[in-house]
């Protein structure tokens, strides 16, 4: 990740894509009080390639000591030393050129970890957040394990904004444009555009996932919240061959999904959000994930409806008179 070294700090200075040092509070990114430094003085910029500065302000900004020309991009390289104002001022080194990333830095220790598309907090292994971007309205949502999207446990955060989680606290760094890398074949499009196939083991011990898309597949590895995603794929087929009305297909209690698959609540949120991350981070950042698994108060649903079921080479499929799963022979796809 881009920094500068800070002459005053220990911590480094993380570079948005396009960063601002200036003395105008709450409009340059960083800011420098000396009376010498312009409002906006000077940006440092990703172009894509590599890093740029451009002096911007009134009394000069230099690199190595030499004095830039005013509104003329400088390339930058790992060591420059930069001085802002006077030559003699105090020197910022740049001390890496990475391209920009998103970050969550510790409030404590100053340690950056790269922020994921969905990010479980405060580690994987026992999440009780998530922190997740939704690239419907490009914002960032944070959001408590026990609650759902459109509950009072679900917020928008902004860079620069205080995360805290558990004994954990961070300050949210947005330095990529998530625009940069969105591809534009995916814009617009959601989880539930693409049809789920789930492969089954006999005793149902083994769950893989494929996603796919006109000539896209991505085949996932078996992970335990298949499991849970299986059984809402089920209620979810059930109630489409009933003729049940979209809006109100496949939802299940959140009481008894617990009770039928053997887990607790806490459980069962977790194996949610694990599922969503699974998917999110195997699909391109511009598709929405956020509606992999739906709530409203008590109930649950899988969001995708474009669903099938296999054993082996037998689609699984509802029994109309009993309402019970039967496998039927077809090709294998």
């Amino acid at each position: 990740m881009a920094s500068l070294q800070h002459p005053d700090r220990d911590q480094p200075v993380f570079l948005m894509a396009h960063h601002t040092i200036g003395r105008r509070q709450g409009v340059a990114d960083t800011r420098i009080t000396l009376p010498e430094i312009s409002g906006i003085h000077a940006a440092i910029q990703w172009t894509g390639s590599h890093w740029i500065i451009r002096d911007l302000s009134r009394n000069g900004t230099w690199v190595n000591g030499q004095q830039l020309i005013p509104a003329k991009n400088q390339p930058l390289q790992i060591g420059d030393k930069i001085t802002f104002g006077r030559s003699t001022n105090s020197v910022w080194k740049v001390e890496n050129l990475d391209p920009p990333e998103n970050l969550l830095i510790d409030i404590h220790s100053g340690e950056a970890t790269a922020l994921e598309s969905y990010h479980l907090l405060p580690d994987e292994h026992d999440p009780i957040a998530s922190l997740h971007f939704n690239p419907v309205n490009g914002v960032w949502i944070y959001e408590l394990l026990d609650g759902s999207e459109n509950s009072s446990t679900a917020k928008l955060v902004r860079h620069g904004n205080r995360i805290d989680c558990a004994r954990h606290s961070w300050e949210l760094f947005l330095g990529n444009s998530q625009n940069t890398t969105t591809e534009l074949s995916f814009q617009n499009l959601c989880v539930s555009d693409f049809r789920l196939r789930f492969s089954v083991s006999h005793h149902e011990e083994h769950i893989q996932l494929q996603l796919a898309r006109d000539d896209t597949r991505l085949d996932l590895p078996a992970r335990t919240h298949n499991y849970l995603l299986l059984y809402l794929a089920r209620a979810r087929i059930r109630d489409i061959q009933r003729g049940i009305d979209h809006a109100d297909q496949g939802w299940v209690s959140a009481d008894l999904a617990t009770r039928e698959l053997g887990i607790t609540v806490n459980h069962l949120n977790t194996q949610i959000f694990r599922a969503r991350k699974q998917i999110a981070d195997s699909l391109p950042d511009a598709i929405d994930t956020s509606h992999l698994v739906e709530r409203r108060s008590y109930e649950m649903r899988l969001g995708c409806y474009l669903l099938d079921i296999f054993k082996g080479s037998q689609k699984e499929e509802l029994e109309a008179s009993t309402g019970e799963y039967a496998i039927a022979e077809v090709e294998t796809i």
